[in-house]
């Protein structure tokens, strides 16, 4: 390397370890925000209203799939070539196709889970489904030129409203229901959003008419309701069956399950336009370092979560239960915090029918896992977990295997006996 390089390359260093550092602290803040929103919404709500703003909230994250149309990976993709592939145009087309469409998607699941259809908590979802779309789509982008401070963050800003919200009206003496949880969730989302429309906090796509093609936002689409089949829909499938005591039960433990995961997750965030310039079939010994390391930072935090999801339960009115849940879904979740660095990198380099199809094989084997599981142990629906670790952890190897030539985790624990001896 030239000398007269180097202060320049040692302050790339800097920023982006500035920027990794910074995107943990941010999700650090997010978690716990969210850790003391959901203990205290536990806590002084009773459990069937929990659930039922645990089921909305589900809701709500199904339809943003497809209220943005699932683009929120296209965004990203399409921010950082030159010039951008995506405009402002492809903001109003999207979400003039996609609100309607989740708006009827919300109805129809809601119907599945017997909760009214009309009435105040419907329109608020609605409302709080339009201004989360957007700010979306706004952050995807931000997050395509390397700007993921605000995405990492708004997470963190919504629960810090929810907390303030719900220990007001707690003081207040009021019982707490639903609506009045997505009420506060709806203000929190306005924030969000008039913070998302401010230079330098997030980015939108320039002026002009669309340049996405529909056929390509109808496969991310598709792609996106898989993934969230397999990633989000577990706690309305158990809602569909279970009592609402259960349904918050396993909210408060799958938050704490998924943290470490989503901390690596923001943490590779500060990494996008670098994964966008990578070749995803050659991958060199500091990329699967940095998925080690990403594995131990995992069980670091899985230790301090056990601890405090145990010291919490008998201050919660469903702890026991969702210290049981943790436990068990706990293994699945520490997988991922290895695997999740290849899945984004596939995810922004692989075209969609690939993803699509190796997410629908994924969904596919989840849903036949439950069917097992529901009919061996009735009321025990996280017991799906211990085969979904078994059925991730191969389907990630081959796959690994097919696109990259090695199975990494088995290279792993084969380097490491090794050594060892």
């Amino acid at each position: 390397m030239n000398p007269l390089n180097w202060p320049l390359a040692l302050t790339g260093v800097r920023t982006v370890q500035i920027r990794g550092l910074g995107a943990l602290a941010s999700r650090l803040y997010a978690y716990l925000s969210g850790f003391l929103a959901v203990f205290l919404m536990a806590a002084y709500v009773s459990p069937a209203e929990f659930g039922k703003y645990s089921i909305y909230q589900s809701v709500l994250e199904a339809a943003l799939v497809v209220g943005t149309l699932g683009s929120s990976l296209l965004f990203s993709r399409e921010a950082a070539s030159v010039p951008p592939g995506v405009r402002r145009g492809d903001v109003f087309r999207t979400l003039a196709i996609g609100l309607p469409l989740a708006t009827l998607l919300i109805a129809v699941i809601l119907k599945i889970q017997h909760l009214p259809v009309a009435g105040v908590p419907f329109a608020l979802v609605v409302a709080s489904l339009a201004v989360f779309s957007f700010i979306s789509l706004r952050l995807s982008y931000s997050r395509g030129l390397g700007y993921a401070g605000l995405l990492n963050l708004e997470t963190g800003i919504r629960s810090t409203i929810l907390v303030l919200g719900v220990a007001a009206l707690a003081v207040l003496g009021l019982d707490l229901d639903a609506w009045h949880l997505l009420l506060i969730n709806l203000m929190a989302f306005v924030l969000v959003g008039a913070a998302s429309m401010r230079t330098g906090w997030a980015a939108g796509p320039p002026r002009g008419q669309p340049a996405l093609e529909l056929a390509s936002q109808g496969s991310a689409t598709a792609y996106s309701l898989l993934m969230f089949l397999l990633r989000k829909s577990d706690l309305l499938v158990v809602a569909f069956f279970m009592p609402l005591g259960y349904v918050g039960a396993f909210k408060v433990a799958f938050l704490l399950a998924e943290a470490p995961s989503q901390f690596v997750q923001a943490f590779l965030y500060t990494k996008t336009r670098a994964m966008l310039g990578t070749n995803a079939g050659d991958l060199d010994a500091s990329t699967l370092r940095l998925a080690r390391q990403s594995f131990l930072l995992g069980c670091v935090l899985f230790a301090g979560l056990a601890a405090l999801v145990t010291v919490a339960a008998p201050l919660l009115k469903v702890g026991r239960e969702a210290l049981e849940i943790f436990l068990c879904i706990a293994p699945y979740f520490l997988l991922r915090t290895y695997t999740i660095h290849h899945e984004m990198l596939l995810a922004l380099k692989s075209p969609m029918s690939v993803l699509g199809g190796w997410a629908l094989l994924e969904v596919v084997l989840r849903l036949l896992s439950y069917g097992v599981v529901v009919a061996v142990f009735p009321g025990k629906p996280h017991y799906v977990f211990f085969i979904a670790f078994v059925s991730d952890f191969l389907l990630y190897e081959v796959r690994m295997r097919a696109l990259f030539g090695f199975y990494p985790i088995v290279r792993l624990v084969r380097g490491s006996f090794e050594r060892s001896s």
